[in-house]
Order: structure tokens, then C-alpha cells, then sequence
């Protein structure tokens, strides 16, 4: 039992520290080996859950605390991800001869939340996950009840998302979640969470990956039917990925400067990584099939672009505080 717990705790620290090359692998093994996707797909609903769990213990709740006492931040970010991101890419779209699966795809995607594993994304780029947990949180319970009027009003396209029901089961996810977390921290105390930080990041190394075999389950073979198409909805994905990032760190760099750096890349990262997969379960029976290949192929920026971006991002944020103290 000893030497089986010492042979977890290593692979979970060496997960730890490849965490990126971990993650670019894992998107391209779910590609190449479509079965062990077919295996893993079942858990896609428990990895979620236990990426949220885990990011909810690595994060200090001190941190949390310092942005909840500032609701106007979250509310002016939630306004700005829901609302005027999708309507900056209704605006972007329209300028190019997109086929309409695709630009609908690219409008919805951007009115969507965060992804659930962004906040533990936010940590292992040395980011401020606290920021990120709070942001992602809220826009989770919202995006059930605005989604549906970003898709009529700039598609025309009527959303059957029973936007009650999704929005309690939203919050049972989150709340489960956190009911998890305060039991234990309650039980075991926030020490021993702190002392086994690099084992927790494995484990979320290791769930982003289950997640990202298992998501790629049925792209395999459209790839081959359709490389040309798939590699240029794929080009689509980086290109709204990093636009939505920019855009939204150009933004906050313009008018909220005394947020400081680590608040604002963390926001503007946030931005990039939206939830595809709250879109797929909702889509509407016949819809066109380049949307839901859309949502497929846009699982690699999201598992591409941290890695990418991780040496940066710690570059920029290596002498910002790990959490900003200004009153704005």
C-alpha cells in the first residue's frame, strides 16, 4: 500500500511539472486513438466535477475574498463576456464570407462561460486563479438565461435550453462542489491542502486529460472525411481564442489599468477559454453540422494555447502581486 501511494504521488508531481506537455498530448491522443475516447467518454461528467472540486481546494480562499469585495468587478466582467463579446463577434464575422454553421458557432461560443477547468488552468500559468474561480462561477449560473437571447437575437436561431432546469443543474454542479470543499477543508483544515499543492495539480493535470481523450470522441473520423475543412475551422478556433483574449486585455489594460497585471491577463485568458460543451448539450435537433464541429475541433486552443503561453505569462506576472490590493 506504502509503495503504491509513493508511486501516485510521484506521477501525480511529474504530471505537475509537464502540465503543459501533458495537456498538448492528450488532444492529439484522443485523435489518434479513437477508442480509448469512446472508453473515457462516459467520465466527461465526473472529470468536470472533480476539476472543479480541486480548484476549489488549491485556491486560497483569502484571495476569493478580496475579489468579492469588490461586485461591481464581476459584474462589469459578466456584462462584458455574456453580453458585448458576442456582440463584438456578430460585428467581426459578419465582415468575412463564413459558411453560417461556422459564424453562428463563433457568435454563440463567445456569449458562453469560461470553462469549468479554467481556474485550475489559471494556476499552473501562475495566474490569479481566485479571479478566475469567481468569475467562472458566476457566469456559469448566468449563461443558462443569457445564451438563449444571444442566439435569437443575433442568429434567429430559437434554443431549446429549458433555461430553469439547466440553470439548477448549473448550480447543483457548483454547489456540490463547494459543499465538497468546506467539508473538507472543515475535516482536514487548509494546511495540508497547501503542503500537497504540486499532487493536486497533477490530479488536474491528469482529469484535463481524461476530459480532453474523451471529448475528441467521433473528430477522428470527420478528420479523415474532411481534413482541409477541419484543419481551417480548426485555424478558426486559435484565431477567436486569442482574439477574445486580446481584445479583452487591450480593454482592461485601457480602462481598469489599476487592476494590475495578474487580475487583468487573468480575466483576458478567461476570455479565450469559453465553455463549448454547455453549447453542444443544448443545441437544437438539426442544427447545421458545422456548428457542432465547430465545438468539437475548439478543444484544442483550449488545450494548445496554455502551453503556449505559460513562459509569458509568467514572465509578465513575475513581480505582480498574487492578488491586487487597489480599492477600484
Amino acid at each position: 500500500m506504502a509503495v503504491m501511494l509513493i508511486a501516485i504521488n510521484s506521477a501525480l508531481s511529474f504530471l505537475a511539472r509537464h502540465a503543459m506537455t501533458a495537456m498538448v498530448g492528450a488532444v492529439f491522443l484522443g485523435l489518434v486513438a479513437p477508442s480509448m475516447a469512446t472508453l473515457l467518454n462516459p467520465f466527461l461528467a465526473p472529470s468536470v466535477w472533480l476539476l472543479l472540486v480541486v480548484s476549489l481546494l488549491r485556491i486560497n480562499p483569502e484571495d476569493s475574498a478580496q475579489h468579492i469585495r469588490r461586485p461591481w468587478r464581476i459584474g462589469g466582467l459578466l456584462i462584458w463576456s455574456l453580453a458585448i463579446t458576442p456582440a463584438a463577434m456578430f460585428a467581426f464575422v459578419g465582415l468575412f464570407d463564413l459558411p453560417t454553421g461556422i459564424a453562428g458557432a463563433m457568435i454563440l461560443a463567445a456569449g458562453s462561460s469560461p470553462l469549468i477547468s479554467t481556474p485550475a488552468l489559471a494556476l499552473l500559468m501562475g495566474l490569479d486563479g481566485a479571479m478566475v474561480l469567481l468569475v467562472m462561477l458566476t457566469s456559469t449560473l448566468l449563461v443558462p438565461l443569457t445564451l438563449p437571447g444571444v442566439a435569437l437575437v443575433l442568429l434567429g436561431l430559437e434554443m431549446d435550453l429549458g433555461a430553469g432546469e439547466l440553470t439548477a443543474r448549473m448550480a447543483a454542479l457548483v454547489g456540490s462542489a463547494v459543499l465538497t470543499t468546506l467539508i473538507l477543508r472543515k475535516v482536514f483544515g487548509a494546511r495540508p491542502f497547501r503542503r500537497i499543492g504540486d499532487q493536486l495539480d497533477g490530479t488536474v493535470v491528469f482529469l484535463l486529460i481524461v476530459f480532453a481523450v474523451a471529448i475528441m470522441d467521433g473528430l477522428t473520423a470527420r478528420l479523415l472525411a474532411e481534413p482541409r475543412f477541419v484543419f481551417f475551422v480548426m485555424a478558426l478556433t486559435f484565431a477567436a481564442y486569442i482574439g477574445l483574449m486580446v481584445l479583452t486585455i487591450l480593454m482592461l489594460a485601457i480602462i481598469a489599468p489599476k487592476w494590475g497585471k495578474r487580475v487583468i491577463l487573468s480575466v483576458g485568458f478567461a476570455a479565450g477559454c469559453r465553455n463549448l460543451a454547455v453549447i453542444l448539450a443544448v443545441l437544437p435537433a438539426g442544427v447545421d453540422p458545422d456548428m457542432i464541429m465547430y465545438f468539437a475541433v475548439g478543444q484544442f486552443p483550449i488545450y494548445i494555447m496554455p502551453a503556449v503561453m505559460k513562459p509569458i505569462m509568467l514572465r509578465l506576472v513575475a513581480d505582480a502581486p498574487i492578488c491586487d490590493g487597489s480599492p477600484n
